[in-house]
């Protein structure tokens, strides 16, 4: 599919166009090899924000005081800290700002929703590619030194499965509010319009650490209540803790596709003032 932007409309950013001739993939697998390739060239955005939010756990996780950390992160214990990894990493700039990232690409599908699910399923992927293995190693190492195979195969699968349940909800916010990946000196020289360049923006970029983890939480709801249901208070068992997890990965399978659906639709009706938006970082 290809797409001529109207004189003026040129999109800019980082992956976008040199041209006014963009060219969406065809297909899935297209569109996940090009997500790939860009993420694995300079500036290697989405690898470093990858194991930027990893590190940042870990030192959250094992520096900060106990009270700290219970406030911070309501379950915890050894597999817990796999499952919370994952979806740290998952709350990222990419996951709910999906159409600024690659603003020619976005432009050129904001007319065909198909094509604009397709890209966003890419993004998901690529982010899922680069960074489920890492939580899933994680939990193998927690797996090997407490001797619980089962409990990190049941673990494993919560990562594989579950955080990718929240990504297609949480790509509305950026939809809604879209914001330019501008470097940082760009938006301080822009600093006395300081609504859109600043305040609007650190809220956007600290919006995933909120809405990520809700959504996950929500679509965990129905899992929880087998767990305590089933322990009655008490230590759950592998077989609990996999009934629980089983129904939560069923929902979140219903969730992904649903939420991206619904995101192409609200793309779709906000189309003129996204083009308008995406094709111009002077509104920051």
């Amino acid at each position: 599919m290809a797409v001529t932007h109207p004189k003026g409309m040129r999109p800019a950013g980082r992956g976008g166009p040199h041209d006014d001739d963009v060219r969406v993939p065809a297909t899935l697998p297209q569109a996940v090899r090009e997500e790939l390739r860009r993420a694995l060239h300079p500036p290697y955005d989405l690898p470093l924000g990858i194991l930027g939010n990893g590190v940042l756990l870990v030192i959250c996780w094992t520096l900060l005081p106990a009270r700290a950390v219970d406030a911070l992160f309501r379950f915890q214990g050894p597999f817990a800290f796999a499952m919370v990894l994952a979806l740290w990493i998952y709350s990222d700039v990419p996951v709910t700002n999906p159409l600024c990232g690659d603003a020619g690409h976005s432009i050129a599908a904001l007319d065909d929703p198909a094509a604009l699910r397709r890209l966003l399923y890419a993004k998901n992927i690529a982010m899922w590619l680069l960074a489920t293995p890492l939580c899933v190693l994680v939990a193998a190492a927690i797996g090997v030194t407490e001797r619980r195979p089962v409990t990190f195969l049941v673990t494993a699968s919560w990562i594989v499965l579950v955080p990718l349940g929240a990504l297609g909800a949480a790509a509305w916010v950026g939809i809604r509010w879209p914001y330019h990946p501008l470097p940082l000196r760009e938006r301080w020289a822009g600093r006395r319009r300081w609504r859109p360049m600043l305040l609007r923006w650190t809220v956007l970029i600290l919006a995933p650490f909120l809405v990520v983890p809700f959504l996950t939480a929500v679509l965990t709801v129905p899992g929880l209540l087998v767990w305590w249901w089933a322990g009655h208070g008490g230590r759950v068992t592998d077989g609990q803790f996999a009934a629980g997890v089983l129904l939560t990965a069923v929902l979140a399978a219903v969730a992904w596709p649903a939420g991206h659906r619904r995101g192409a639709r609200l793309a779709r009706r906000r189309r003129e003032q996204l083009a308008a938006y995406l094709a111009d970082p002077a509104q920051g």
